[in-house]
């Protein structure tokens, strides 16, 4: 057979293991979704990352070959304005020699990435009608330039090499700069410009590439062209030392404004971009008849290629950070639901508990009920008989006998009593049966109806009742029993020779008694008590002494009994003592209670 109120609590552990199975699930289903958002958070963020460092490394190589290209860029400027500075000696000299041409090339200066002309030439200016007269003054034949043994061509206008410096021997007299048609547009655009430096097309010469720069300039009176000659070569040779791995170069070069030709051509490097390449950034520049454009090709072994480290590291580390995150949660969520389950079980088991303690008192305090209702009547015929017993005694002694039945039954009739009120307090059936109080008439008979045979050897009562205390609305009865019950714990606590004192009074309203109602205090010279002593007086039941060394009856009712009957009228009830100074115990009623100004 189960135990009571065991079906109950087998419910409730379902009831709660259910209801935290469900919390637990909704709760492990958000972890999870809050872990995959945050998985997802990490791999987006991780993948902006790594778009974000390619388009960085992107950006690194598309400066790279900005500044390979303006390097490029500033190599021929820087030999434009050389020849541009030479220009000066033929304008400032009557006719410039040879020598004078070598000693000016050799000045030039070399460092660095930056260039220099190599080889220096002056070239007459010649119309068609004139090459025969120029030929057989100077006695050659023009020819093409690189081959002295070849005629060169007729056209509308001949540049003839009148005087070559040492550095580039392919220059030779006579050689006409007409015969090569980059060498040709470069030179009409020269002749067209005068005193601005014009490059020619590359050329290729030798097995090198070459390019040549003119500008216009007389010598001894003869209108012609300062040349001077660059090693294309060369110059990206050069550049190669400050070229970074995984960047690659295509030199394309479109045909000059005198050319028939429109396709561009080559020059250096690939034919086509590599297949590889990530990106490729042009570099379009223009000087003279040269119109070069540089394509740079991005290869994945630039600068090791895209860090995708702290990208993969982002990802991998995030993702892992949520899910060790979700797992924690899953595991505190687990953990609390497991907790929830035992509180609520141990709370289940606790309110079966307190039902069964509820019930027992219940039936504690209705066998209290029944049991002092039976033995009133009898102790009310034991009193009743004693009282018509005493008057028909002939002797003293005999009178005395009845006399102590009397009282022992009139102390068990107030014991009965009591019970009977606590266990009316403790059902709540206990009400008040309100009337008028004289308050003076009620502590006097209160005082007097203390039986003689209570009282220790010496022990003395003092009254210091207030003139004109006022008439009170209240219960007399127990408000007369509240006074009895203190008068009596007073003389219990004093003991032989001890002073009990007795005192009531009206407070004013701005006194120590709440908006000035009625106080009654009893006092005693007795040992006193401790706090726990106090705490424990107050308590149904609880014995200040320990049962082995008690020195006064009493079943442990009588002050929290006050206490509760002091209370039901509004009012309260306050214990001052100390070890070795007695106690006071202070009943205040509220103003509303007094009847009577």
């Amino acid at each position: 057979m189960n135990p009571p109120g065991a079906s109950r609590l087998g419910a409730s552990r379902v009831g709660a293991s259910r209801l935290g199975g469900s919390v637990s699930f909704g709760a492990f289903a958000l972890v999870l979704l809050l872990s995959l958002c945050g998985v997802a958070a990490s791999v987006l963020g991780a993948l902006r990352l790594a778009e974000s460092s390619r388009q960085n490394w992107l950006e690194r190589g598309r400066m790279e070959a900005l500044e390979l290209s303006s390097a490029v860029d500033g190599a021929l400027l820087q030999v434009e304005a050389q020849l541009g500075a030479l220009v000066t000696l033929f304008h400032s000299s009557s006719f410039v020699e040879a020598d004078e041409l070598s000693r000016a090339e050799a000045n030039l200066p070399s460092d660095g990435l930056s260039v220099t002309l190599s080889g220096l030439a002056f070239a007459a200016i010649l119309d068609d009608s004139e090459r025969r007269r120029y030929e057989d003054r100077r006695g050659i034949v023009l020819s093409v330039p690189g081959n002295p043994d070849k005629p060169s061509p007729s056209w509308a206008s001949h540049f003839p090499v009148m005087l070559a410096s040492q550095g580039h021997p392919q220059f030779h007299e006579g050689a006409d700069l007409a015969a090569i048609a980059p060498l040709r547009s470069m030179a009409l655009s020269a002749t067209r410009l005068e005193r601005t430096v014009v490059m020619s097309p590359t050329f290729q010469m030798v097995g090198r590439r070459f390019a040549a720069l003119a500008v216009s300039a007389p010598n001894g009176g003869t209108p012609g062209l300062l040349l001077g000659i660059l090693d294309v070569d060369e110059l990206f040779e050069r550049m190669v030392r400050w070229e970074l791995p995984g960047l690659s170069m295509r030199l394309l070069e479109y045909p000059g404004s005198w050319e028939l030709d429109s396709e561009p051509k080559t020059v250096r490097g690939v034919a086509e971009p590599p297949s590889e390449a990530i990106a490729t950034f042009d570099h379009r520049f223009t000087h003279g008849e040269a119109r070069w454009h540089l394509q740079w090709s991005l290869l994945p072994s630039f600068e090791g290629g895209v860090d995708t480290v702290p990208a993969f590291m982002l990802g991998i580390g995030g993702s892992m950070l949520s899910l060790l995150v979700g797992l924690a949660l899953c595991l505190l969520i687990y953990q609390n639901a497991l907790i929830r389950q035992r509180v609520d079980e141990r709370t289940a088991e606790l309110s079966d508990a307190l039902n069964r303690a509820e019930a027992g008192n219940q039936a504690k305090t209705n066998f209290l009920a029944v049991i002092g209702h039976e033995l009133r009547t009898p102790l009310n015929a034991v009193i009743g008989f004693a009282d018509l017993l005493e008057s028909r005694q002939p002797t003293d002694e005999a009178r005395s006998y009845v006399n102590f039945v009397r009282g022992g039954g009139r102390h068990l009739l107030r014991l009965v009593n009591a019970l009977l009120e606590v266990a009316q307090a403790e059902t709540g059936e206990l009400a008040l049966e309100e009337s008028e109080i004289d308050v003076t008439q009620m502590i006097v008979e209160a005082v007097r109806s203390v039986d003689a045979s209570v009282m220790a050897p010496g022990v003395a009562i003092a009254l210091d009742l207030a003139e004109g205390l006022p008439t009170v609305r209240g219960d007399r009865e127990r408000l007369q029993l509240v006074v009895v019950n203190l008068v009596l714990n007073a003389i219990r606590a004093a003991g032989e020779g001890g002073r009990v004192a007795v005192g009531a009074w009206r407070g004013p309203e701005d006194g120590d008694i709440p908006n000035g109602g009625v106080r009654i205090r009893v006092c005693d010279t007795g040992s006193g008590m401790t706090e726990n002593q106090v705490q424990a007086s107050l308590q149904l039941f609880e014995q200040v002494e320990s049962p082995m060394n008690r020195r006064h009856e009493g079943l442990g009712i009588g002050l929290p009994l006050c206490r509760h009957l002091v209370r039901l009228h509004g009012g309260t009830l306050e214990i001052d003592t100390r070890p070795g100074q007695g106690t006071a115990v202070t009943v205040d009623l509220p103003p509303h209670r007094i009847l009577s100004r």
